[in-house]
């Protein structure tokens, strides 16, 4: 005759561990997508912003809208920090080819629960990119 004692112990113990997983991963990755939806709106919104620092002298000589770099990238960071955009280990960087602003935001995002189960030492990196063409309005 063998003793099942113990048995049902092992199972709940188990399926709290399976569970506890699960739960990590699931909130981890609400965390993470909730950070790219920040990072997306905030990568739009600067480079609209950045899109509308056209050179204007050039303009006014030729009629054809041509993007100054340097105005453009000061645009898009002023945008930036006059929102209440946490910019703190975000990375931001402006292309420029002079018909449209490229806008890359980058942010870190530490894993809760999922970390201690996947061995993650570093966090995890997400990127949002957003691209703006200007137009002129007639």
């Amino acid at each position: 005759m063998t003793s099942d004692r113990g048995s049902v112990t092992l199972w709940m113990l188990g399926l709290s561990i399976l569970l506890l997983l699960f739960g990590g991963l699931a909130v981890d990755f609400w965390r993470a997508l909730a950070l790219q939806r920040e990072l997306a709106a905030v990568a739009d919104s600067m480079a609209v912003a950045a899109a509308s620092g056209i050179d204007e002298e050039h303009y006014r000589e030729t009629g054809e809208v041509v993007i100054d770099p340097a105005r453009a990238a000061a645009l898009g960071s002023s945008y930036a920090r006059s929102q209440d955009v946490e910019l703190v280990g975000m990375g931001v960087s402006t292309e420029v080819d002079g018909s449209s602003v490229t806008v890359e935001v980058e942010g870190e995002l530490e894993l809760g629960l999922i970390g201690v189960f996947v061995d993650q030492t570093e966090p995890l990196t997400i990127i949002s990119t957003s691209r703006a063409v200007p137009l002129l309005v007639p």
